[in-house]
Parts: structure tokens; C-alpha cells; sequence
């Protein structure tokens, strides 16, 4: 066991012996306070997952590296609740582009999304990844990350549209006035309280006005303009003073930087309450707590916790000021921990939050033999990874180098893998510089996390020990679901079949339960799979059944807010202009070498939001947005094709059957990227079968009911729809109409008759792997241009028992130097980062 998880589980004990003498007769309530605690990690055990993308600035055609380290909560080690996690890409409007589903083993997993072109355009986007279990925790827990993608075009492909796009927009300039009045100045007593006569702590925050931290100074004073106190905040806005307030008192906030600010409200003191006051210094082996209730004669309790877990307990009486008592340090691990006043109905009447810093992470040694390299030169690194103690570590750690001239890694303002579990995930809105707060770990920044801890932290573990859980932690990849007869009750044994379609082509089968649940498992890799759940009773008929099935649903996104007082400014980023500049210079060096890269246009044209059109939403040869559909919103999806798209019209086959083409190509009707011949099923019965089965789709659906329609006949758009819904063999003409409802549902049965038909919404396994060319004296005066951003990717590097490990790689066709970031973890509650910089002459 690691130093930082013993002292972590021992925390209790030490406690017990420590504050014996503080409260005596109190056994019976410590023993119902922990067994509270052990019952809710027990009923809600908590998750956190960190992810280390390769970069955060891409092109479409790249491909999106990442990997993902799944830890306990309550141990930062490998969690062993879930093994499944979900990733997903959403757009700058919170539609989720793509879903990916990985399984992990040691917590561990890694993938890649690939940024098509179709799917993926110019744009903002946000990378999610959570565990089904986590969202029984709202958006506590979900990670999340913002990247871009640039687009770049050839010189003699610009359009009005682009050249338009180049132009910079004027800059807005404010009146000074304005200016001054969009600072956000907050102001937050220590432990929730402001006790009027009393001496304490107060906090507070300012935000400019690009809603980042600004710093500044000021003073309080009183009604008749004396002087009560001075505040100077750090280079992010934040600070804390101490001051006794008076009862019934304005206090005025006088701010130097801008003399002509709105009215800033400053907290009015309370003249009845509780509170404490925590002493956090810098360099001791223990922290002081001060105490005070006026409350009625009544027990409270004082708690120390951590990740959920008690570090400590003491009680108190009201009415009663308490001399500063010491807390051992040693009984809280590394990271957030929080302080509560609870009073006898269990209710948390007052909260501090303090970090601890025990400097127990772990310390990684990355070498290089040289730091100056040539271009498509052979670089090789070595690792030396130890715990606090010089002992050597044996851990999973994930490498990316990237071009400096493309992207910019900053250790200061980038998340780690430290920052994250230890700091951020524990903290409520946006941390500024997270990496700043351990590197070179010393007095100044212990200070700024105490600003930090006053402002930002709050406490996430409260849970109401009643409540169930919701969703389900799942370990791997499985279809479940439920069948039931008519009225509705549990069918016992009835024997179920899953067939998989198309590209997964498999039978399994099973039988449900008592309580008519069926499990399917086992599944390999699947990307596109569809499948056709049936349902048997015992004596293998048909019969009335009804299949149901438990389907993952996506956490709901919530969009970033946009800070009060904040305008929203585009200012030219002069990194990304030059990753742009670079990838044209690749494309015409590369075009004057006679490879072909990707041609990229941009033209006007009708966007479809939501639309699942497998080009990406537009591209198509006919486009009916919202707007024409709301011009005939009664009509239905017949007429608007009968009235709108030429040449559609119903043909009769040589056996009698009929089927609709669009000119001389079939019809193929495809609803929020779901084709609905996947739910066709032949009765042998002959006649008009198959053109009642489509006309049951489109005099169903109304004008009102669609977002938009899109037609894809020629074959630079209907290439995208044969490889997805058609057999490779077959040879006939197609033409493919996409359409986007309102819903977004699709047409899926839920439960009819004896059958299901599922497709998953989203991939479940994946093998890509990053390409690292090599070059030799026979490849490395190859013409082909190499402008990688990102040089190098390992997911997943192990140290062995000497917590020793290596990498190579070689440099691509820039001069100028590489970011190499390191970052990992034993999976036993230690984690580690370091970075490392290299010259490419």
C-alpha cells in the first residue's frame, strides 16, 4: 500500500486517540456519524475521470487521441464500479455529433475519434466522457474539455464567402465608463457566515471583462468613511482580509483601479449564528480551527472529510467561543478537504473548504540524449518514475509531442492529470491556470489556493441516503432488456434470439428470467451494428410478447453561461492562424509534388440543424430547410416529395409490386439516419406490400413534423449513404432522402409483437492507432511534405518494477521546438506529469 493510502484509511483511528481528551462520552456518536458515511459510499460510491487528449486544436481528416484514467473518488485509485465509459463530441449548439463506448481495464482506456469532414466542419466543439453510473450525479462528474477545429483551402478555391471570413471584424471599443461597470466583484464570508462583532475572514473574486480573473485593490469603509480594512487580490482576481464587522453597518467598497463603479454590495452582518475560522499556514504539520455558536443549548459536531471519507470529528456546545484547536495534517490525504458544522438534526449549518498539499505526487524524470535534434531526425526519451520516498513506480502514463508552431501546451494554463482529480473536479466554475498550483509548490501558491478554496470549492458528497440510483454502473458493453405478455406481467424462460445485421453477423441466444429480464454479452468490437432482438415463450411460439430494451441514453448537455457583464469579443488568434497557414503550405508543397490532399470547398447553402446527413448537414443536391417546411405545414411527407422533388413519382415492377424512384433511381427513405428498410419485414404474401409499408412512413409524418429534407442522388453524395445502408454488391442507382424531425427520435418500434429492432447510437470498441512514420536513408529524402501537429502519441507507456520505461519517435519536416507532455498514474491513488521541451533544427 502507498504512503498517501495508508495515511488516508488510518485517518479515523489516528483521530480517535488524538481528540480524546476534546470530547469525552462521545463514542456512540462517532460510531453513527461513520457508519453514515460508510452507508453512503456504500449506496452512491463516487467515480472522477480524467482525459488526456493529444491537443486541442485540430483540422478536419485528423484524428482526435485521447486517454481516459477512471478512478475511485473516495481512493483515486482504479475504480471497480464501472468498466464501461462513454465519449462523445458535441457541437457549439449541444447537439452530440458522435458517441463512442470503451471498455477499461485498470481503469484504463484509450481510443480516437477520426474528425471526417463530412461530419465535422469549422467550429467549437466540446469533448465529454462519463460512466453511466455518473450521471446519477448530474454534471458533478462528467469530464469535459473544448477544442477547435480550423479549416484551411487552397489559394485558388477561396470564395466571396471566405474572403469574407478573412477580413477581420472591426474592434469594439467601450467607453471607459462601461468598461469599469463590467468587473464582477464578490465578496464571500469564510465558512458561509458573517457574525456581526466577531473577527473573520472574508473572500472575494473579481472578473473582468472577458470573464477572466483581473487584479485589484481596494478598501472598505464605513458610514462615516473611516477606513475598516485593505484587500489586494493575486494576479487572478482573488484574495481574502480579515475584519470585525458591526451590527446594522453599510460598508461602502472603495476599488483604486476604477473609481467610477456601480454600487458593489458588501455582505451586511448577522447578529446570531455559528461559524469557525480555519488556519491553513504554509510549512505546519497542522491546521487550527476556531469555534463559535450563540445558537440554542444544543451538541453540534465539527467533521473533517475528504473524498467523501471522515478524517475527523469533535463536538461542541453553543453559546461557547472555543480556543483554536490543532488538526493533524497527516489525517487528510492529498487534495480537497473540507470542514462542516452540523448540528443535531444533521443538518450542515456552516463549510470551509482547504487543500492540502502532502507533495506525494508522483515524480517523473523524463531524458532526452540530446535537446537538439535535426528535421526526420530519430528522437528517443527515457522515463524514471519514483513515489515521494525515491522509491521506483510502476505505472500507465500517456506521452503526446506536439509542434509548437501549430499548438500551444501550457502547463500553467492547461489541466493535468494532478490539477484535475486533485483540484478541479472538486471545484464549482472555471479554475484559471490549474497547472499553476503544483509547479514548484512554495508559500506564494499555498496562498492562492486558500483564495481559491474561499471562492471556488464546495462540498459534492451530500447525498440523501434514501435516494436509489438511477442508472446502472456497467462493466461492459451488454444488451439488456425485458419481455412481457399482454397484460403486461413478466414472461418467464421465454426464449430470446439477437441476430446481428449487416456488418455484425452473429445469432446468440438466451432465456429471461423470473422476472422476464435477458441479457446479451460478450460482444466484440461493433461500429454501425444493428440487430434483431426476438422472443419465443417456453414453447418456442410466437405468441403475444412484447420486448423491451434498456437503451443508453446520453447525459443531457448543458451549455457554458456566459458571465453577466461579459461581452463576447472573436480577437484573431495568431497560433491558429499560423496551424492554418502551415496545412496550406503542406497542401501546396504537396501539390506541386503531384499528391493529392483533400479538396476543400465552401459554398452557400441551407444548414439542417440536427440533421444526421452522412456528408454533414447541408451537403446534399437538394435542400428543403425549416423555413420551406413551414410554409406547407400541413401536408404530408407524400406531398411535399411529389411537389418538390422532380422526378419522384410510384413504379410498378414486372411481378405486380410496386416501389417509388426519383427519375430512374429507387427511392430510399432514410429518418434521423436510420434507414427504414431496416425495419421492412417480407410476409411472402404478394401485392403492394412493401409500397403500403413506406407510405405508412410518409402519410404519417406531416410537414410540421420535419425540420428539413435532403436529397442525395448524384453519386458525390450518395457514395457517403451506399457504404452505410447498402450491400457492396449491390449495383443499382439509389437516391437517398435524408430527413430530420423535430424529435430527432427516428423510427424506431419500440415494442410490437414479438421483436425489437436495435441500433445502438454509437460505436463500442475501437482499434485505431496513431501512425509514427520512421525514416531511413532510403525514405527520408521523400518529397512528401510532413507537418504533423502532432508528432508522437502513446496512450498507454508502462514503467517496469525499476519505474523505468522509453519511447522514440521522429521529427517532422518544421524547424523549431516540441512540447513533450507526460502524465499518468500507478492506479493506486498516485499521479504524475512533467513536461519536456525539445529543439528542431
Amino acid at each position: 500500500m502507498t504512503k498517501s493510502l495508508y495515511i488516508f484509511f488510518c485517518c479515523v483511528i489516528l483521530f480517535t486517540t488524538y481528540h480524546q481528551a476534546f470530547s469525552q462520552g462521545t463514542n456512540l456518536h462517532d460510531k453513527k456519524l461513520v457508519s453514515k458515511y460508510d452507508s453512503l459510499l456504500k449506496i452512491a460510491p463516487r467515480e472522477k475521470i480524467y482525459v488526456h487528449l493529444d491537443r486541442a486544436t485540430f483540422v478536419p481528416q485528423d484524428t482526435l487521441w485521447f486517454k481516459a484514467y477512471l478512478v475511485d473518488a473516495n481512493t483515486n485509485s482504479f475504480s471497480k464500479i464501472s468498466g464501461l465509459v462513454y465519449f462523445e463530441i458535441v457541437d457549439a449548439t449541444g447537439v452530440i455529433i458522435q458517441t463512442m463506448s470503451m471498455p477499461t481495464s485498470m481503469g484504463l482506456t484509450w481510443a480516437g475519434f477520426a474528425l471526417k469532414p463530412e461530419i465535422y466542419k469549422q467550429g467549437s466543439y466540446t469533448f465529454r466522457a462519463y460512466t453511466n453510473w455518473m450521471q446519477n450525479f448530474g454534471q458533478t462528474y462528467i469530464f469535459s474539455k473544448s477544442f477547435k477545429i480550423l479549416d484551411f483551402l487552397k489559394e485558388e478555391q477561396i470564395t466571396e464567402v471566405e474572403t469574407k471570413r478573412k477580413v477581420k471584424s472591426p474592434k469594439i471599443v467601450e467607453s471607459p465608463a462601461e468598461s469599469q461597470q463590467a468587473i464582477d466583484l464578490q465578496f464571500l464570508p469564510e465558512s458561509g457566515i458573517w457574525l456581526a462583532e466577531k473577527n473573520q475572514k472574508m473572500a472575494f473574486k473579481a472578473l473582468g471583462q472577458n470573464g477572466k480573473g483581473i487584479k485589484i485593490s481596494g478598501s472598505i469603509l464605513d458610514s462615516k468613511q473611516q477606513l475598516v480594512a485593505n484587500f489586494n487580490s493575486n494576479e487572478m482576481g482573488m484574495g481574502y482580509f480579515e475584519m470585525i464587522p458591526t451590527a446594522n453597518e453599510n460598508y461602502e467598497v472603495k476599488v483604486n483601479e476604477y473609481q467610477n463603479l456601480k454600487k458593489i454590495n458588501f455582505p451586511k452582518a448577522t447578529t446570531y449564528g455559528a461559524y469557525f475560522r480555519l488556519f491553513n499556514y504554509y510549512n505546519t504539520d497542522s491546521i487550527s480551527i476556531q469555534a463559535y455558536s450563540d445558537l440554542p443549548e444544543q451538541e453540534l459536531t465539527i467533521i473533517g472529510q475528504s473524498r467523501g471519507t471522515i478524517c475527523f470529528q469533535a463536538q461542541i456546545k453553543s453559546r461557547k467561543q472555543y480556543r483554536p484547536f490543532k488538526i493533524a495534517k497527516s489525517l487528510f490525504p492529498t487534495g480537497v478537504c473540507q470542514i462542516l458544522l452540523q448540528n443535531t438534526k444533521g443538518q450542515i449549518i456552516n463549510e470551509r473548504s482547504f487543500f492540502i498539499n502532502h507533495n506525494d505526487d508522483l515524480k517523473i524524470n523524463a531524458l532526452s540524449s540530446n535537446l537538439i535534434y535535426n528535421i526526420r531526425d530519430s528522437i528517443s526519451v527515457n522515463l524514471s518514475v519514483s513515489d515521494d520516498e525515491g522509491k521506483p513506480i510502476s505505472g500507465a502514463f500517456s506521452i503526446a509531442v506536439t509542434d509548437d508552431n501549430q499548438i500551444k501546451k501550457d502547463s500553467l494554463n492547461d489541466e493535468n492529470i494532478l490539477s484535475y482529480i486533485l483540484l478541479s473536479s472538486d471545484l464549482k466554475g472555471e479554475i484559471e491556470q490549474p497547472g499553476y498550483y503544483f509547479q514548484k509548490f512554495d508559500e506564494t501558491k499555498h496562498n492562492d489556493l486558500e483564495a481559491l478554496m474561499l471562492t471556488q470549492a464546495w462540498v459534492s458528497y451530500n447525498w440523501n441516503e434514501y435516494k436509489k440510483p438511477v442508472f446502472i454502473a456497467e462493466k461492459d458493453f451488454k444488451i439488456t432488456g425485458k419481455v412481457t405478455n399482454m397484460l403486461n406481467k413478466p414472461v418467464n424462460k421465454a426464449n430470446m434470439i439477437l441476430m446481428g445485421m449487416k456488418k455484425y453477423s452473429t445469432v446468440i441466444d438466451t432465456v429471461t428470467n423470473d422476472k422476464g429480464e435477458f441479457v446479451f454479452d460478450n460482444f466484440p468490437q461493433l461500429d454501425s451494428a444493428s440487430f434483431i432482438i426476438q422472443a419465443r415463450n417456453s414453447k418456442n411460439k410466437v405468441g403475444t410478447l412484447g420486448v423491451q430494451l434498456n437503451e443508453f441514453k446520453n447525459a443531457p448537455f448543458v451549455s457554458p453561461i456566459k458571465k453577466r457583464g461579459i461581452i463576447n469579443v472573436e480577437t484573431p488568434d495568431s497560433l491558429s492562424q499560423q496551424f492554418i497557414d502551415i496545412k496550406n503550405e503542406e497542401y501546396k508543397v504537396a501539390f506541386k509534388s503531384g499528391i493529392n490532399l483533400r479538396e476543400v470547398k465552401i459554398v452557400g447553402k441551407k444548414i439542417i440543424k440536427n440533421s444526421k446527413n452522412l456528408n454533414g448537414a447541408g451537403n446534399a443536391d437538394q435542400v428543403l430547410s425549416e423555413e420551406d417546411m413551414d410554409k406547407v405545414a400541413k401536408r404530408t411527407l407524400l406531398n411535399v416529395l411529389e411537389d418538390n422533388l422532380k422526378g419522384f413519382k410510384m413504379k410498378f415492377g414486372k411481378d405486380g409490386t410496386s416501389f417509388y424512384v426519383v427519375n430512374s433511381d429507387i427511392f430510399k427513405l432514410i429518418i434521423d439516419g436510420i434507414d427504414v428498410d431496416f425495419f421492412y419485414e417480407r410476409t411472402g404474401i404478394p401485392g403492394n406490400e412493401y409500397i403500403n409499408y413506406i407510405n405508412s412512413y410518409l402519410k404519417y409524418y406531416t410537414a410540421e413534423d420535419i425540420k428539413g429534407m435532403e436529397v442525395m442522388g448524384s453519386r458525390r453524395y450518395s457514395n457517403t449513404y451506399r457504404s452505410r445502408f447498402l450491400d457492396p454488391r449491390d449495383d443499382k442507382e439509389y437516391t437517398f432522402v435524408e430527413i430530420t424531425t423535430r424529435t430527432g427520435e427516428g423510427p424506431f418500434i419500440k415494442k410490437v409483437a414479438n421483436m425489437y429492432k436495435y441500433k445502438p447510437q454509437f460505436s463500442y470498441g475501437d482499434s485505431k492507432v496513431f501512425y509514427s512514420p520512421r525514416y531511413t536513408a532510403v525514405n527520408k529524402p521523400d518529397k512528401k511534405p510532413d507537418y504533423r501537429s502532432t508528432i508522437f502519441w502513446q496512450p498507454n507507456l508502462i514503467t517496469d518494477a525499476n519505474g523505468s520505461g522509453s519511447f522514440s519517435f521522429f521529427s517532422a519536416d518544421k524547424k523549431g521546438s516540441y512540447t513533450v507532455w507526460i502524465e499518468g498514474a500507478d492506479m493506486n491513488g498516485n499521479f504524475g506529469f512533467k513536461t519536456l521541451s525539445l529543439k528542431i533544427n
